[in-house]
């Protein structure tokens, strides 16, 4: 996400515009010359876009998002706790000035601005990331022969450091993991891209409704039993959808 200190409508307007100007110009249009320049003439195929993922496909992610939400809202908490050492103090005034950066861009007035900010914020860079993590990272280190769980890792690593926020690396990296994993099973980049631009249309619309954060299950912070109930929910859909999509 585009980090600026503005204030004002046209100030947002500016940062909605560099938003959609880094996904396509830092994300979608070098992982597409990527993959042109060492598989030229199978672009869509090398990159997965090619077939787009069944109902039942989309039913399954559906579901993965709901059942583990509560799981996902302790692990953010869990992050968002972490005391680091005071020479790391940094690190705080980072994530404290990028979280007022996002606060800014996230102050939508009307339903107009929250589709804007759904559309360029949650769908364009939920596929603008895939395009490059996914897509191209991913894919590359699978064509050096990496291990494919280590090359899913590497990749959703990369995708959490560099959104340069440590308070929140471990459910981040946790997402691209799962994001690397739907394409490797599906065989199409559509699958990750959807269930990336969900949970992040999903937290768009939490800002414009605050009342999503205190949702039962989807947004208040879980209990104990809740978590442990949203963990072996996930992990036994995770299977499923595994087993499903490895089979087709």
């Amino acid at each position: 996400m585009v980090i600026f200190q503005m204030k004002g409508v046209e100030q947002w307007r500016l940062m909605m515009a560099m938003t959609a100007l880094q996904n396509i110009g830092m994300f979608i249009i070098p992982a597409v010359i990527t993959a042109r320049i060492f598989n030229p003439g199978k672009t869509m195929k090398v990159m997965q876009i090619s077939s787009l993922p069944s109902l039942w496909q989309v039913l399954l992610v559906l579901a993965i998002y709901v059942a583990s939400a509560p799981m996902m809202n302790g692990i953010v908490l869990w992050n968002e706790g972490w005391q680091l050492p005071e020479w790391l103090s940094w690190l705080r005034e980072m994530e404290d000035a990028a979280m007022a950066a996002t606060e800014q861009m996230m102050s939508l007035s009307s339903v107009g601005e929250l589709v804007v900010a759904i559309l360029l914020v949650g769908v364009l860079t939920g596929i603008g990331e895939e395009f490059l993590f996914r897509g191209s990272l991913q894919r590359l280190l699978l064509e050096k022969k990496i291990n494919v769980h280590a090359a899913i890792w590497i990749s959703a690593l990369v995708f959490s450091v560099v959104h340069m926020q440590a308070f929140g690396v471990v459910p981040r990296m946790l997402l691209g993991a799962y994001f690397g994993y739907l394409v490797v099973w599906s065989g199409s980049l559509w699958l990750p891209i959807l269930a990336h631009a969900l949970n992040n249309s999903v937290a768009v619309a939490a800002y414009y409704d605050k009342s999503i954060e205190t949702m039962p299950w989807i947004g208040e912070e879980p209990s104990a039993l809740t978590f442990a109930i949203s963990t072996a929910a996930t992990i036994a859909l995770l299977i499923v959808l595994g087993k499903f999509l490895r089979k087709k």
